[in-house]
């Protein structure tokens, strides 16, 4: 490769690959990026994240980005790049068996949400919002930068060349971060109006508690018409009903799938109330899966809450009192009564 007269060689080492994927992305999404800045964001975001999670896996021993059908390479073929590796995915699994390192559950959804955008573009097309891209692309940057911050500069297998590299590097994606968690931010300041004192869901596209179920007409500056099926007030996104934006909301946000429950048997999304299949069990503050989920009806005619179960029968119930004592469901109560 030729550069002002001057011969060059190509060369990429993992860790400078990785991050020089990320400086492309971030100066793509600063501004106001255009539809091809967006394209270009995921796409070099995507394989920013995957380089630098396989180069931490490396630092522990190369053999671990080694995929199933080619875990018999040798470190010859290694070198050579006479391989198939894995994906951020599975680079995320390897990660989290290796003791000091942790990626939390919010942290590896924003990577598959990113992963998914990444497959749409490149195999199927992308009709998508800019909000709900950046929102996608700011949550992401910003695990990387805190994964490159905890388990890559620590390190002592840095080279000087490497440290050098990370200084000249850093700054500028940060500061990009910077201004495009400011971008969602602030449109969350402005729907506000919109958003206070309504309930309000995750939304599975832009990852915003922003999805309004249902709404009268909210006036300028938010200007949201009175509509009946869920919206997202952030990116845009509508579904033409609750159970389209329920399966979305539990096979993408939460990660759940109806074949994995039958396979376990697993029945929580029935709601006992008015015995629906749309009960969800998560973190109201995060919209994630966790100890602390609460469960909630989204049907239109229930939209009950609970947040424990009978102990007689296994029911849910809402309990007001779930740190004191145990709260019986009605029909239970009854059959005591009765007795």
């Amino acid at each position: 490769m030729s550069i002002s007269g001057t011969k060059q060689d190509v060369h990429f080492p993992p860790l400078q690959n990785g991050v020089d994927y990320l400086v492309d992305a971030v100066e793509r999404l600063s501004g106001a990026p255009t539809p091809r800045d967006l394209k270009y964001a995921v796409l070099h975001l995507h394989a920013g994240v995957e380089v630098l999670l396989k180069y931490r896996l490396i630092c522990e021993d190369w053999t671990l980005v080694l995929a199933e059908d080619s875990a018999t390479a040798t470190q010859q073929q290694y070198e050579a790049g006479q391989f198939r590796s894995i994906g951020a995915a599975d680079a995320i699994k390897r990660l989290r068996k290796i003791d000091g390192i942790t990626i939390g559950n919010g942290q590896r959804t924003a990577a598959a949400a990113l992963d998914k955008l990444r497959n749409q573009l490149q195999h199927h097309g992308l009709t998508s919002t800019t909000e709900a891209v950046e929102s996608q692309t700011s949550k992401v940057l910003g695990f990387i930068l805190d994964f490159i911050d905890a388990y890559i500069t620590p390190e002592s297998h840095l080279t000087s060349a490497d440290e050098q590299f990370l200084e000249r590097s850093l700054p500028s994606i940060r500061s990009g971060l910077g201004s495009i968690t400011s971008l969602v931010s602030g449109r969350m300041q402005r729907l506000h109006p919109a958003l206070d004192g309504v309930t309000k869901t995750w939304c599975p596209d832009c990852g915003q508690p922003a999805v309004l179920l249902e709404s009268d007409a909210v006036a300028a500056p938010v200007n949201i018409p009175a509509h009946v099926e869920p919206r997202c007030a952030f990116c845009t996104r509508r579904w033409e009903s609750r159970e389209e934006y329920f399966e979305d909301f539990l096979f993408d946000r939460l990660g759940l799938s109806w074949q994995d429950m039958a396979e376990t048997g697993d029945s929580s999304v029935n709601c006992p109330e008015c015995g629906k299949d749309m009960v969800a069990w998560y973190d109201p503050d995060t919209g994630l899966r966790s100890p602390a989920a609460l469960g909630r009806c989204f049907n239109a005619e229930c939209e009950e809450d609970f947040n424990d179960t009978c102990p007689r029968c296994s029911r849910y119930v809402w309990n007001e009192n779930i740190t004191e004592e145990s709260h019986i469901c009605s029909d239970c109560w009854d059959a005591l009564v009765s007795d």
